[in-house]
């Protein structure tokens, strides 16, 4: 976290204490005071208490994908968004510098770095094995990170005022002395995680630029075609470094380049969805968890849902609104209309196994961007996460529902 002032230590009664800790508790709870309006300042200063208390995860691995820290990192950006609050554009840029500065190559040995990856080298990744295991373990997720840190560049470049400024929180890894600089070192380490991991190992040019696995000496799923999820996690950094390099009108090539990545996945993608209708109706879509077969879960599902709409967002793709309703109706209809044992289906077609596919009594916080194409569901998902106690402690579906209420009302007001 960012260094504090120590004061000086006072003298109080234990009821003293005790009534602080009790409202240090309540004061970091999150909260969301109604679902229709503008996000209230009371909400901003909320999530302001909580993130204030909430550091960086320990280690440089999957945490930063799909774990607290990547997760933290989209919160915060949804947040400022809503907010336009320094304070909370602070706090994504100090959780970036902790993952960036925990880069395998970057970091030191002594505190779990320079690990030896399957291709017999120190990569620039964020390893996703366990630190006993070796080689380690790495892929296309990697993307993840790079899709984090350039939503942060993405916002600051998106605000000029910002540009030369001194970051508040200081420069302790020396990534930029100004918000512009930082976003700069942001990119910087985005295309040179592309340049030098993705595309040498996962680009498969013979292949419309498909994402696939490499054979030997990796061995996770060898020579086989990307897991959605995790196509969709490149594909979002592929995507949030194609808005910046846009932003900055500097690197046309490269935005070429990727763009003749990005559209033939999102493509292969659609070409695989198998349509029905649900019990109301509606056009729903089922699809695999990686091709060539199975069923996709509803834990991978949610970071398909969270491509789809950042690739829809950034209007380059050839999604329109009505291409995302469907996926809108198989989880509103199918996944949240099919309950048992106060579980929503665990798989896109309804069913239900263990393990991933097991279902969850609430909404998985990818899934609220769904909302956006069917806003009759928005009060149903935000119930959900009232009713089993989500709001007051996860970050990203506190930041999730707040944004989409702010955007609710922003578009009513037009």
């Amino acid at each position: 976290m960012q260094n504090k002032k120590i004061a000086a230590p006072v003298k109080i009664t234990l009821a003293a204490f005790l009534m602080l800790i009790t409202f240090c508790a309540v004061a970091q709870k999150m909260i969301v005071e109604s679902l229709e309006g503008p996000v209230t300042q009371n909400e901003i200063n909320a999530f302001k208490a909580h993130i204030e208390t909430a550091d960086a995860p320990p280690g440089n691995g999957n945490v930063w994908v799909f774990g607290n820290g990547g997760k933290s990192i989209e919160a915060c950006g949804l947040m400022y968004e809503v907010s336009h609050d320094r304070a909370i554009l602070n706090q994504m840029i100090y959780y970036c510098d902790e993952m960036l500065s925990r880069r395998n190559d970057l970091w030191p040995a002594e505190k779990g770095g320079q690990r030896i990856v399957w291709t017999g080298k120190v990569e620039p990744v964020w390893p996703s094995s366990n630190p006993d295991v070796k080689p380690a373990g790495a892929g296309v997720e990697q993307g993840d990170e790079i899709a984090h840190m350039c939503y942060c560049a993405k916002l600051i470049l998106q605000n000029p005022d910002l540009w030369d400024v001194k970051v508040d929180i200081g420069d302790p890894y020396h990534f930029g002395y100004t918000y512009k600089a930082r976003a700069l070192k942001y990119i910087i380490e985005g295309d040179y995680v592309v340049d030098n991991w993705i595309l040498p190992h996962f680009i498969r040019r013979s292949e419309n630029n498909h994402y696939y696995f490499p054979g030997e000496p990796n061995t996770y799923k060898a020579n086989e075609p990307a897991p959605w999820n995790q196509a969709w996690m490149l594909t979002n950094a592929l995507v949030r470094l194609v808005e910046c390099h846009v932003l900055l009108k500097d690197d046309n090539k490269r935005v070429a380049a990727y763009d003749a990545i990005i559209q033939p996945n999102i493509n292969w993608f659609i070409s695989s969805l198998r349509p029905g209708r649900s019990a109301k109706g509606t056009l729903v879509y089922t699809w695999a968890y990686a091709l060539p077969r199975g069923m996709e879960d509803t834990n991978h599902a949610a970071y398909d849902s969270e491509g789809l709409w950042i690739a829809y967002n950034s209007g380059r793709y050839k999604l329109t609104f009505n291409d995302l309703v469907p996926f809108a109706n198989t989880y509103c209809d199918v996944v949240m209309g099919t309950v048992t044992d106060g579980k929503f289906a665990g798989r896109v077609d309804g069913s239900t196994g263990t393990g991933h596919a097991g279902g969850d009594n609430f909404v998985r916080d990818e899934y609220l961007y769904l909302a956006e194409f069917r806003p009759d569901m928005f009060a149903n998902m935000a119930n959900a996460e009232i009713s089993t106690n989500k709001v007051a402690v996860s970050m990203p579906i506190t930041a999730r529902l707040l944004w989409e209420k702010d955007r609710r009302y922003k578009k009513n007001k037009q």
